[in-house]
């Protein structure tokens, strides 16, 4: 086999990892769509008394864990410690660079890389902190009103999603919070790849302008 063959798959194989990477953070996201659009299709509502099921799982119970692990474990955390605030940025950051390294592995066109490069970096400016809101937002009824101030219980599908005392559907909207400092930091990691980028851009077609 060639070289040519062998690279082929390689970089197939390094395109699905970017869209791992892209899925994985996003499936307790996922989990809320998937489960509150099985609800309503089994005849489910949102402010209705008695409990939903699914599977014999309340619907509630499997929202509430869900929005726990992408927003209320993160704000509980930061909320208390510095020590986390910096670990949760340092985390995305590493993320975001992770997938900068994989465009490169898996693209050769300069043009394609910043293309991808500045789309995935778009996507972390934005749905790491406003992707538990909008998921939230689904769950919006007379009996759930998510605020930032963490006021009222959030009753959704005949049950609570948390807690009678604080749920984390609140969470998701103090998520918003952390966006500013998340935006000006993936930029700035952009800002890096892109000169990283269009310098290896330069230097291969100069090494292909010589080897002509």
């Amino acid at each position: 086999m060639t070289a040519t063959s062998l690279e082929r798959p390689r970089r197939r194989l390094r395109r699905l990892l970017l869209l791992l990477l892209l899925i994985i953070p996003l499936v307790p996201e996922i989990v809320i769509y998937v489960t509150v659009a099985l609800a309503h299709i089994v005849g489910c509502h949102l402010n209705q008394q008695d409990t939903c099921l699914i599977g014999g799982l309340p619907v509630s119970d499997v929202v509430g864990l869900a929005l726990q692990a992408c927003a209320g474990l993160i704000i509980a955390a930061v909320s208390n410690s510095f020590i986390w605030l910096v670990i949760f940025y340092l985390v995305i950051a590493g993320w975001l660079v992770a997938c900068h390294i994989v465009i490169i592995q898996g693209w050769r066109r300069t043009s394609l890389r910043l293309l991808l490069g500045f789309f995935v970096t778009f996507i972390f400016i934005f749905l790491p902190y406003f992707g538990p809101t909008l998921a939230v937002a689904i769950l919006d009824n007379e009996n759930c009103r998510p605020n930032e101030g963490g006021i009222g219980p959030c009753m959704a599908f005949g049950g609570y999603v948390g807690s009678t005392d604080h749920s984390p559907a609140h969470d998701a909207i103090m998520m918003g919070w952390l966006a500013p400092y998340g935006a000006v930091m993936a930029l700035v990691i952009f800002f890096v790849y892109a000169i990283v980028v269009g310098v290896t851009g330069v230097i291969a077609a100069m090494r292909s302008a010589r080897s002509m």
